[in-house]
C-alpha cells in the first residue's frame, strides 16, 4: 500500500481554506452577534449616545453620523436573516469602521469591524452563498482573534495600576456615586476596599490566561463556557460593559466545538 507524500505548506493552506466546517456554530454566532448589535444600533439611533459623545452641548445631529447607523440597523437585519451575508457583511463592516475611526475611536466598534469582515464569509463568499458551505477557516480565525484578545487584555493588566486594585476601586465608585449604580450592601461595601479590588484584579487576569488557553486547546467547551460567563456577567453588572459581554460569551459558547473532535 503506498503511503500519500505529505502536502506541502501551499497545499495544507489550500486544504484548510477548503474545508467544510462542521456544526452551525459560525452561523449560529452570525446571528447573535448580529442581533446583538442591531440592538446597540436602535438605541444608539434612537437616543443619540455616541452623537453626544462627539459634544456634550446641544447641537444638530451629524449627517453622516445618522447614515453610518441606519446602514448598521439595515445591514444588522440582513445578516440576521442570512441572505446576501458577503454584500451586508462586507457593508456592515465598513460602516462600523468608519463609525471608529471617523467619528468614535472606540475599541469595541474596530473588534465588531473585524469580526463582520469574518463573518461575511460564513456562508462561502461572495461566490457561494447557497447555505450549504460553511468555510472552517472563518471559525478557526475567529477562534483565534478571541484567544489573542485574553492573551492581549491579560498581559496589559499586568502593571500597578491593575494589581493595585485601584483602577476597579475608581470604576466601582464612579458606578456608585454617578450613576448610583444597584450594586448588593454586601458587594458595594467590599469593592471600597482596596484589597478586594485587588484580589478581583488579580482573579481576572488568571481567568482570562485561562480561558486563552482554553481556546487554543479547544477543550474543554463546558470551561471555556463557564469563565466567558463569569468574566464578562462580571464585567456587565460590575463595570457596565454589556454589549461587548454578551458579544464575547456569544463568541466562546458558540464557536468552540463541544465535541473536541470536530475543532
Amino acid at each position: 500500500m503506498s503511503v500519500p507524500e505529505p502536502l506541502s505548506l501551499p497545499g495544507r493552506f489550500v486544504r484548510w481554506v477548503d474545508a467544510e466546517d462542521q456544526g452551525s456554530g459560525i452561523g449560529a454566532f452570525r446571528v447573535a452577534f448580529a442581533a446583538i448589535w442591531l440592538i446597540y444600533d436602535v438605541l444608539d439611533l434612537a437616543l443619540g449616545t455616541t452623537e453626544r459623545s462627539l459634544d456634550w452641548y446641544p447641537h444638530p445631529r451629524d449627517p453622516g453620523l445618522v447614515v453610518v447607523q441606519i446602514v448598521l440597523v439595515a445591514t444588522g437585519l440582513m445578516l440576521i436573516s442570512g441572505r446576501g451575508v458577503w454584500a451586508f457583511g462586507m457593508t456592515a463592516a465598513a460602516a462600523r469602521g468608519i463609525e471608529g475611526l471617523v467619528y468614535f475611536p472606540l475599541n469595541d466598534f474596530f473588534l465588531g469591524s473585524i469580526f463582520l469582515l469574518l463573518l461575511a464569509h460564513s456562508k462561502g463568499g461572495p461566490f457561494r452563498e447557497d447555505g450549504l458551505r460553511r468555510p472552517r477557516w472563518v471559525r478557526d480565525a475567529l477562534l483565534a482573534q478571541l484567544a489573542f484578545i485574553y492573551i492581549a487584555t491579560a498581559i496589559l493588566k499586568v502593571n500597578p495600576d491593575w494589581l493595585s486594585g485601584g483602577h476597579l476601586f475608581v470604576r466601582t465608585q464612579y458606578m456608585v456615586v454617578s450613576w448610583l449604580w444597584p450594586y448588593p450592601t454586601w458587594l458595594e461595601q467590599r469593592l471600597a476596599t482596596l484589597a478586594f479590588d485587588a484580589l478581583l484584579a488579580k482573579a481576572a487576569i488568571l481567568a482570562e490566561l485561562t480561558l486563552a488557553g482554553v481556546l487554543v486547546a479547544r477543550r474543554p467547551w463546558w470551561l471555556a463556557a463557564a469563565l466567558a460567563v463569569g468574566i464578562h456577567a462580571f464585567g456587565a453588572f460590575v463595570t457596565n460593559v454589556w454589549f461587548l459581554s454578551a458579544t464575547m460569551i456569544a463568541a466562546v459558547v458558540l464557536l468552540l466545538p463541544r465535541d473536541a473532535r470536530r475543532g
